[in-house]
């Protein structure tokens, strides 16, 4: 073996790479079950790992030497695939990438200890210790975000740079094992692998700066999409309002032929005609009049339209709200987030073609927090990708909602039970 590694060393670096492995996969992973599950499973599939390399370094030690990597790193393909959520090339490339970093701090290790400690392994092993929590900063630091944020936009680009990288690891690995291992062969064999080595990571930092780039791009592009719902969102309800003046300017302009009329039905004594007219004055008034929910103007506007857009659609709309009107939120933002939240309401309600559609709403504010939640009545086929509802449409107004809550450190939970849509959004207000 290199560096002449007895059984028990050979167990505990095998039991540390084993372990920085995973922690590098789930530094780059969403996991397909709850954190709990998942770091239980990860914790006894690194357990049967190291009692399988165990029993195997006793029995085998020339071969385990020669192929535990490349052995390991197969098994792991198949453990990932089945805890995560991505595609098999996201986690192709996930597992091709962590092998490269892995097998970059063998190599180093290994050199470094025989340059410098004359081959001592608890230098190859104190090394490899610092290297990896460097890789992890460094990807934690610079990359992870990106590679995150950017994961469910390139299901298609995956599978090319899931086949590039794992083809350079495979040649790396292969060129490093046969016929033995390239540290105890000559000095052209190790300058080779040391270039393979040097070009591989040169492709894995050029696709990392290519996903960082890529993401600029998807924000930017985001951004403008939503600029212009936001504005779309803004005409709409200054289109609201202007109704509202209209209707304000036609009445004070009718009030004096309601006068008239009045007047006239009284001279001739006609009680019940005039009951009846009163009657239908009093509907349209209430129709039209705009209702006070609560302090806040903006507020109190979105709410007032869509109560009654609502009330026209024969929907019926409950309000519970306490929000003053310097509350640190910006009117675009409430537009985006309480004007989405009530348009995709009312949506549901007509939708659900229920008897009695309903729409709840509660607005509170409490230790600078403001808490909206917005329920209605649905059809209870509302698909749900990653607690997500999936729209027909574009579903561009959840995601104004979301990156408006953004803003403020906001969380939006959706549920849809019992054929009732919840969504509860919480944001932090001066």
């Amino acid at each position: 073996m290199v560096l002449g590694v007895t059984v028990s060393v050979s167990i505990i670096r095998n039991m540390m790479e084993i372990i920085q492995c995973c922690v590098l996969f789930l530094s780059m992973d969403k996991p397909r079950y709850p954190w709990k599950k998942t770091i239980s499973i990860y914790v006894a599939f690194i357990a049967l790992c190291t009692v399988g390399s165990t029993i195997w370094v006793l029995t085998y030690p020339e071969s385990y030497g020669k192929y535990i990597t490349v052995s390991f790193f197969a098994l792991v393909v198949f453990f990932v695939q089945y805890m995560s959520q991505y595609s098999i090339s996201k986690v192709l490339y996930n597992v091709s990438l962590l092998v490269f970093v892995q097998l970059w701090g063998i190599g180093i290790g290994v050199r470094f200890a025989m340059i410098f400690f004359g081959g001592n392994v608890w230098a190859d092993i104190l090394f490899r210790f610092f290297y990896f929590w460097v890789v992890v900063w460094l990807f934690y630091r610079f990359f992870r975000e990106a590679y995150l944020e950017i994961a469910d936009y390139m299901r298609e680009r995956w599978k090319w740079m899931a086949a590039v990288s794992m083809a350079g690891d495979i040649l790396f690995i292969y060129c490093s094992i046969y016929p033995q291992h390239v540290m105890v062969r000559d000095t052209r064999d190790r300058i080779i692998s040391c270039g393979i080595a040097v070009i591989l990571f040169a492709t894995h930092i050029t696709m990392l700066r290519a996903i960082n780039t890529m993401r600029s791009e998807l924000k930017a592009k985001e951004e403008m999409e939503y600029s212009l719902l936001n504005n779309a969102y803004l005409e709409h309800a200054l289109a609201m309002i202007e109704e509202k003046v209209a209707l304000a300017d036609r009445s004070r302009h009718d009030a004096r032929h309601h006068d008239l009329v009045i007047m006239e039905y009284a001279k001739r004594g006609a009680m019940e005609e005039l009951l009846h007219y009163m009657e239908e004055k009093a509907e349209t008034e209430e129709l039209e009049t705009p209702v006070g929910f609560c302090g806040n103007k903006t507020v109190n506007s979105i709410l007032s339209a869509y109560a009654q857009k609502a009330k026209q659609a024969g929907i019926s709309m409950t309000v519970e709200a306490a929000v003053k009107q310097d509350i640190g939120i910006k009117d675009i933002d409430f537009t985006a987030i309480l004007g989405n939240a009530l348009e995709n309401a009312v949506h549901g309600c007509i939708k659900s073609e229920k008897e009695e559609p309903f729409i709840d709403v509660k607005i509170q504010t409490k230790n600078n927090k403001l808490a909206m939640t917005v329920c209605n009545s649905c059809d209870g086929g509302v698909v749900f990708e990653n607690g997500i509802p999936q729209s027909e449409k574009s579903g561009i107004g959840v995601k104004s909602m979301m990156r408006s809550a953004a803003k403020y450190d906001g969380q939006l939970d959706f549920q849809c039970e019992d054929n009732v849509f919840k969504v509860r959004i919480v944001l932090n207000a001066s």
